[in-house]
């Protein structure tokens, strides 16, 4: 029975320490984890701040250019002209907006899909196909021919060249 009690105390030992590394994996793993969690939240963080900081550039902007839009340094005229000019672009598309409401269409109320429908509905299109039938006596010859394709010979087995014959000896006559 001796040796049983000695593999017994083998497989308790092996237990102990396969045990033991799994604990330490498992320790390991939750490093591992909490480290990666970290970093999310770390980029999450920094990508907050980061909008935050193109918030407070674009407020910066805001405020410089209300300052000074009519004289701005020269380092800030073509951004200033930028806006001046998308706004006078805008203003024109707003009022072309508003004369269209004023004309009296509803533009405000309509969408993509009303729009297409009252058109449909307005449009009374008739559409007549007529098929010409063509009889085989008037199908000129090129296209019966394109018709049937005509495939390449191709060599069954490869084609030695010739060898020239050896010159006959003279003949004594």
């Amino acid at each position: 029975m001796s040796g049983f009690n000695d593999f017994m105390d083998k497989a308790g030992l092996f237990a102990a320490k396969a045990a033991g590394k799994a604990k330490e994996l498992a320790g390991a793993a939750a490093e591992k984890t909490k480290e990666v969690s970290r970093v999310a939240r770390l980029n999450m963080d920094i990508s907050s701040k980061r909008d935050a900081i193109k918030k407070a550039y674009a407020e910066l902007g805001k405020l410089y250019y209300e300052a000074h839009k009519l004289d701005p340094e020269e380092a800030f005229a073509p951004a200033c002209q930028q806006i001046d000019e998308a706004s006078a672009a805008i203003a024109a598309m707003e009022a072309e907006i508003e004369k269209i409401k004023a004309d009296g269409n509803n533009a405000q109320d309509a969408d993509f899909a009303s729009v297409v429908d009252a058109t449909e509905a307005e449009a009374d299109v008739t559409v007549e196909v007529t098929v010409e039938e063509e009889s085989s006596a008037e199908v000129p010859v090129e296209a019966v021919e394109a018709e049937v394709p005509v495939e390449p010979e191709k060599p069954t087995e490869p084609v030695e060249a010739e060898k020239p014959a050896a010159p006959e000896p003279p003949t004594e006559e």
